[in-house]
């Protein structure tokens, strides 16, 4: 007996009910000890559709081909979703294989179009899953090329669930093929940035955010963080301007979201909204503080370079060309705009140039604190310590630009005293045990923050050409313990409770290491010592520390190719105190 499309339809519309309800309902609820218990109910309804239905399709009935074939490969992408969600990563490619072969010949049929694109993102999720993201590329570039050729038939998208649900009116949904091809988008900046093709992922990133804006598809928080997020990667490129757009634009919708809260009813879901809501403000504003930090550090490198070798002025990466085989962005690389959300509010507050002179660098630095301070209303030491330390970094991290645009040595002075004030009331609240990373990268950062100063005195000591007060040896001599000190602090958490360092350093530790030993040498060369006895015991000591270079890259390969600049010169310091120490202790024989 033939069935007649309609019952065909009716049939499907029932079991596909079934398997919805099991995999959006009742997969929720599924214990521990069986966690795809539902979709392997699912699964065993959708084989016997799918048996049910090639039976049919072998036969005369009463059904246009072209709409069997959509319930037929809406059933088998479902089975290849499963299959992937379930680990069965062969079977899942066989089955999306199956589904793309019979929907392919219908592919801009009205009932195909949105089942065969998503056939397609999941054949490019598989691909990634699988650490294969040329394959992805490919399967995702088919999902782009159908939409684009579909969209020139002018015809209206008919999902399956309109199409089971009034196959005689085939009510059409524009949006869910609109959202698609977001996710297509969505997709291709994953992969593209797998690929290592960062600029075009970032582009693909854009792209899916105006989109979601265009068709007020998105969720506030979201869209905000990742708007916040790319211009992260913008702004490592040196695209101050798109940067700056897209932090504005974050701020903008969370400005809107905020609203929308305020006039809400305070119930528990409000008060539970407004703390995520206030978490991700916090996270947006350490994007701004990390915009202005990073605004800061390549206006510092530009001055350092050579005139003749001054980078261009250019922040803006819409100057740029773009290999795009793949016809990926249209022009939108001069386009990394939001054309329909005012942004002005912020972007007018916020330079996007290089930085010039001391006014221009103050102005980001207030900013970049004013930000960091709104970050620190959610972060604080009590509730979300390491958060809270990156925080204080970053700020001591401002002073220290700031202090290199600054031309007088007393401001500049005080600027690193103010580092290293907030440092070390950071570093006695913090316990070693439960946060020994960020104590290393405090020590180090005192170390540093103690040794500029005393180059600024010492310098001072130099322009004048006379022989320094007491005040002032004892204040340089006391900059140089200190620096010293907080370098062996960090040197003294590497070592093991005997007072020696491990054989073979840590990858991540070698650099810091051999650092810390190296400023501890020129250090102790920097006391201004009373007469010989003392000189000899800091000119020991730097012998020392400059041996210990020596020492740690000779014992470990790896070490010496990764430092090899301050192995060579340690490695020639060391011979040359060789002879200081030996001419000294002769003298003080003598």
């Amino acid at each position: 007996m033939i069935m007649t499309a309609k019952e065909i339809i009716n049939d499907f519309k029932e079991n596909y009910g079934k398997v919805r309800k099991l995999l959006d309902e009742d997969s929720k609820n599924d214990l521990e000890h069986e966690p795809y218990l539902s979709k392997y109910k699912a699964n065993e309804i959708l084989s016997n559709m799918c048996d049910s239905l090639m039976n049919i399709r072998d036969t005369e009935a009463n059904i246009e081909r072209d709409k069997l074939d959509a319930m037929l490969g809406a059933i088998l992408l479902n089975i290849g979703i499963i299959d992937m969600e379930t680990e069965e990563l062969t079977a899942s490619e066989k089955i999306l294989t199956r589904a793309e072969e019979i929907l392919a010949p219908h592919s801009v049929k009205p009932e195909v179009v949105i089942t065969l694109m998503n056939v397609y993102h999941n054949h490019g999720i598989l691909w990634s899953y699988r650490d294969e993201p040329e394959k992805a590329k490919t399967f995702l570039l088919k999902a782009k090329e159908l939409y684009e050729t579909f969209k020139c038939t002018m015809q209206m998208p008919i999902p399956i669930e309109n199409f089971i649900n009034n196959p005689e009116g085939n009510v059409g949904d524009f949006m869910l093929m609109e959202k698609a091809y977001t996710l297509t988008l969505y997709y291709l900046a994953q992969v593209f940035g797998s690929l290592k093709e960062n600029l075009k992922s970032g582009i693909y990133c854009h792209i899916t955010l105006r989109r979601q804006l265009q068709y007020s598809d998105y969720e506030p928080i979201d869209w905000a963080l990742n708007s916040a997020s790319l211009s992260q990667f913008f702004a490592e490129q040196k695209g101050f301007t798109q940067s700056r757009h897209h932090l504005a634009a974050a701020s903008t919708i969370l400005d809107m979201y905020e609203e929308k809260l305020l006039a809400e009813n305070e119930d528990e879901a409000h008060l539970a909204r407004m703390e995520t809501f206030k978490h991700r403000s916090a996270d947006v504003a350490r994007c701004w503080a990390k915009y202005y930090l990073l605004l800061l550090s390549a206006s510092h490198d530009r001055l350092m370079n050579d005139a003749e070798q001054m980078t261009d002025a250019v922040t803006d990466l819409s100057h740029l060309t773009l290999e795009d085989d793949e016809n990926i962005c249209g022009g939108d690389i001069k386009m990394l705009k939001f054309p329909d959300l005012d942004v002005s509010k912020y972007e007018s507050k916020a330079t996007d140039k290089f930085l010039l002179t001391y006014q221009d660098a103050r102005e980001v630095f207030l900013n970049c604190q004013s930000w960091l301070s709104k970050a620190k209303e959610y972060y604080t030491l009590e509730t979300l310590a390491s958060d809270y330390i990156k925080l204080v970094q970053d700020s001591s991290q401002s002073y220290t630009y700031l202090a290199f645009f600054e031309e007088d040595d007393e401001r500049r002075s005080k600027m690193h005293k103010r580092r290293i004030d907030m440092l070390e009331a950071l570093i006695k609240e913090i316990n070693p045990t439960y946060y020994m990373q960020y104590c290393r990268q405090l020590w180090l950062e005192l170390g540093e923050a103690y040794l500029d100063t005393l180059n600024i005195k010492l310098d001072r000591l130099n322009k004048c050409g006379e022989n320094p007060t007491p005040h002032a040896l004892k204040k340089i001599n006391m900059l140089c313990e200190k620096s010293i000190e907080h370098y062996e602090h960090f040197l003294n958490s590497v070592k093991d409770k005997n007072g020696v360092l491990p054989k073979k350093l840590d990858h991540d530790l070698v650099k810091p290491v051999v650092s810390a030993y190296a400023c501890i040498g020129r250090n102790s060369l920097k006391h201004i010592a009373v007469n010989k006895s003392e000189q000899l015991s800091h000119v020991k000591k730097s012998f020392d520390s400059y041996q210990a270079v020596v020492d740690i890259c000779e014992n470990n390969p790896d070490a010496a190719t990764m430092m090899s600049e301050e192995y060579s010169l340690c490695s020639e310091m060391a011979k040359i105190l060789v002879i200081k120490i030996n001419k000294l202790e002769s003298e003080l024989v003598a």
